[in-house]
């Protein structure tokens, strides 16, 4: 017979928890880092990144002045606009969203902000455009023969 004495007042555990906590814990961890990893590579991959391939600046001689608008230098630039992941050459065509040609107008050299076209005229190489600044506008001439018209209301004023 034992004549231990159990222990008086309640039972405390010890101060590290089981093995099968530390492991669930570390599981839990590493799962919220890989989401984390996947989100970032995610957001890395698919941010498109502009790179201007050409720019043309308004003549002195032509102004926008009328109807209240600024009156200040305009641009056109033809950017390039790819996605890292367009490398993997999931789009078929050169025009989808991963690797295409915009064209922004407005009064930020950089072509960080102004009236954006996209280009998807097929067959069209858009670093053959031409620009022929107008009172009224810009045209935006290829040699295939498109053109587009961009009225300057729509790249004047702060756009």
């Amino acid at each position: 017979m034992s004549n231990a004495t159990p222990p008086a007042g309640p039972h405390t555990p010890a101060s590290t928890p089981p093995p099968h906590a530390r492991s669930t814990r570390l599981t839990v961890i590493a799962i919220c880092g890989a989401a984390v990893l996947l989100v970032a590579l995610g957001v890395f991959l698919c941010t498109p990144k502009r790179s201007t391939v050409t720019s043309f600046t308004q003549p002195a001689e032509i102004t926008y002045t009328a109807n209240g608008t600024d009156g200040g230098t305009h641009y056109v630039l033809l950017q390039h606009v790819r996605a890292p992941i367009a490398a993997l050459g999931f789009g078929a065509d050169g025009t989808s969203a991963l690797d295409h040609y915009e064209l922004v107008i407005g009064g930020d050299p950089s072509g960080g902000y102004g009236h954006r076209v996209r280009v998807e005229a097929t067959g069209v190489d858009p670093e053959q455009l031409s620009v022929q600044w107008t009172n009224d506008g810009v045209w935006l001439d290829y040699p295939t023969g498109h053109r587009l018209f961009v009225p300057a209301k729509s790249f004047t004023g702060g756009r």
